[in-house]
């Protein structure tokens, strides 16, 4: 949890100021009866706090161990078929307790209120600050007390481990086991960890799980061991009886919910085979294809859609890529599929840009997530675009590993018999997450009223007149003490304002996807007096900002974003790293004419764009900003329709496999 400030003269423990932000009880009691979905179930769950307060009472009472005997009293009874719903009011109030004890928190009645909405399989939109941590730990301790298993995924190791290690001994207290996921972990340990009543990992990890498990099952078709294998020890059929480590698919939380179920949607999950580095004779058709991309022209040679994200060669580039001595021999393809190569090539040199979609780390390709700036090394793209990035770059070229399993978020989470999750930002997609994983978004409000300043954006010319007037503002800022987190869309650019500000003597962090082992560290700090960090644009995601004493006074931390991004959501990630917990804090966006988000325009509008912020011309650069959102709502809509066609082909290629009787999920 990211728990309250402290308020002077108090201890922690003595629990928040108690705010009524739900309104009157008899309304709710209309809301809960006649209200829209969303506001149903805010409605049942405001409902449910006076209960839960009262079991707090009588568990405050109790001495450890008996609060203990008393959880493990619950878990007799959850198993024995009491309804969850009805043994939720003492749960949570069991909870409260074990975690005023053992954390020094207690849950304000929002994060109540949020707990009882994710156990009813909603997601819960809950705001930057407002404690999703624990949040989470309320439903994920009620529906472990049956003993099938609860999954809370994450976004990434640190914050997994992070989470159990802080929450663990809350569910001690209650007598509940709690494992955590981590990568490159042995599967005796996997399997220990799934055993535990509360298992905490990145969601990747439980779909490659699922993956690895199937793949096992598939291996030992054929190899059943006779009837004496379970009495020998050592003998030749000596081997697990059942080789998955997964358990079945109970309850799954997902935290930061809109990452995983829309930004990572359109990725699906793939094993391959192991990967090695090509020979000279096997590299030679990317070095080619790279090669004759560099001297293709856009419009003359190959087209770029920039819709479907898709190179054409035109018959100009077929005709030069004839003339251009093809590479022959065992390793070479038909010319239809060099030209595919070339498609590919030139696509790495047009739309895969070093420092922002990628980076190199020892001589390999490391990709970076595009919305959170983080590295993912276990990540390659697919169907040669990968070795076409290599071949750029100059670096060593592998061979594509063919594909053993795959499957994608959006099929691997329907598998759960109950779903739900929470986030800061996921009302704009309620009706895509509605269609797709059938849960209804519900925004539960913040204990304290958000009073964060969203000043408006400000438009320029050119990249480089953006640059420069942020520089003034962050230096503007600093000078009256104010602490400023930079948010931007690339490690290049996280850069190029780093060297703006070393050179006008403005101490600052810089926090990127090769900063990453220091990112929690560092984005703790941000709230000091003073401070300075650049980031890309949702590092750091997951962790708090405090703002220190006197940090208030001066206007608290000031966000600076210097881009819009690709979806409204991660704009309003950004500004909710400000503002939190009734925190004073400000926002604003500075733009310029050569943003790549202006690509959602379209190629024509884009470049003449481009060439009236390059003229000179004096305009009211500011009357532009419609623009902008327009190529958002653009983009936005590009992206669910990917998302909407990879489910559509997982689904059917997962029901072609079940009719060849095959598993859909093992190529």
């Amino acid at each position: 949890m990211e728990p309250a400030p402290h308020v002077p003269g108090t201890t922690p423990s003595e629990g928040p100021v108690s705010f009524n932000r739900f309104g009157p009880h008899w309304l709710n009691q209309i809301r809960a009866l006649f209200g829209l979905p969303s506001q149903r179930r805010l409605a049942r769950a405001a409902l449910q706090i006076g209960a839960i307060r009262h079991w707090e009472t009588e568990f405050s009472r109790l001495s450890d161990a008996e609060l203990r005997q008393r959880g493990l009293q619950l878990r007799g009874r959850a198993r024995g078929g009491k309804s969850l719903d009805k043994l939720l009011p003492e749960v949570f109030g069991a909870v409260c307790v074990a975690s005023q004890r053992t954390i020094q928190l207690r849950p304000f009645d929002v994060q109540l209120a949020a707990g009882v909405v994710i156990h009813q399989g909603g997601l819960g939109e809950v705001g930057t600050g407002e404690g999703k941590t624990l949040v989470a730990a309320m439903p994920a301790c009620l529906n472990a007390l049956q003993g099938k298993g609860v999954h809370v995924t994450t976004v990434n190791d640190y914050l997994a481990r992070r989470d159990a290690e802080w929450i663990g001994p809350i569910y001690q207290a209650l007598g509940i086991s709690v494992g955590v996921l981590q990568m490159k972990m042995p599967d005796e340990e996997r399997a220990r960890a799934y055993r535990c009543d509360i298992t905490y990992g990145v969601a990747s990890e439980f779909g490659f799980d699922f993956l690895r498990d199937r793949l096992k099952v598939a291996g030992d078709k054929g190899q059943n061991a006779p009837f004496w294998s379970a009495w020998t020890s050592n003998g030749q059929y000596a081997r697990p009886l059942d080789p998955k480590v997964q358990r079945e698919h109970h309850y799954a939380l997902v935290d930061e919910a809109d990452n995983i179920f829309i930004d990572e949607a359109r990725t699906p999950l793939i094993i391959s085979g192991m990967t090695r580095q090509a020979t000279p004779q096997e590299q030679v058709v990317y070095v080619w294809a790279n090669q004759l991309a560099k001297d293709m022209a856009r419009d003359k040679h190959y087209r770029l859609d920039e819709k479907k994200q898709k190179v054409e060669l035109m018959e100009e580039g077929k005709a030069l890529a004839r003339w251009s001595k093809p590479p022959v021999g065992p390793h070479s393809h038909a010319m239809d599929k060099l030209h595919e190569h070339i498609e590919r090539a030139i696509q790495a040199h047009h739309r895969f840009r070093l420092d922002q979609h990628y980076m190199i780390e020892k001589d390999k390709i490391v990709i970076i997530d595009e919305f959170t700036g983080r590295r993912m090394p276990d990540r390659h793209w697919r169907e040669g675009l990968h070795q076409a990035v290599e071949a750029k770059e100059g670096v060593p070229v592998t061979v594509a590993a063919d594909h053993a399993a795959q499957i994608t978020f959006q099929s691997y989470f329907k598998l759960y018999k109950k779903l739900s999750g929470m986030t800061g930002t996921a009302w704009q997609n309620w009706w895509e997450l509605r269609r797709v994983y059938k849960l209804w978004v519900v925004c539960v409000p913040t204990n304290r009223p958000v009073i964060r300043q969203q000043w408006p954006d400000r438009i320029f010319p050119t990249e480089q007149a953006k640059f420069e007037a942020v520089a003034e503002e962050i230096i503007r800022l600093h000078e009256k003490g104010r602490p400023v987190l930079v948010g931007t869309r690339s490690v290049e650019k996280s850069e190029a304002l780093s060297r703006m500000l070393r050179e006008a003597g403005i101490e600052h962090e810089i926090l990127n996807a090769k900063q990453h082992e220091r990112e929690a560290a560092l984005v703790e700090h941000a709230g000091e007096p003073g401070r300075v960090m650049i980031a890309t644009n949702m590092a750091g995601r997951g962790t708090d900002i405090r703002l220190l004493p006197g940090v208030a006074k001066s206007g608290g931390l000031h966000v600076l974003g210097t881009e819009r991004h690709e979806a409204r959501r991660i704009d309003r990630q950004l500004a909710g790293r400000a503002g939190r917990q009734g925190d004073p804090g400000t926002c604003q966006f500075f733009l310029s004419l050569e943003d790549e988000l202006l690509e959602g325009l379209g190629p024509t509008k884009q470049a003449r764009l481009q060439a009236l912020g390059r003229s000179g011309k004096k305009l009211d650069w500011n009357a532009f900003q419609p623009r902008f959102l327009k190529a958002q709502r653009r983009v936005e809509r590009r992206h669910r329709k990917e998302r909407v066609d990879l489910m559509i082909y997982e689904k059917q290629r997962q029901e072609t496999l079940k009719d060849i009787g095959a598993d859909p999920y093992v190529d």
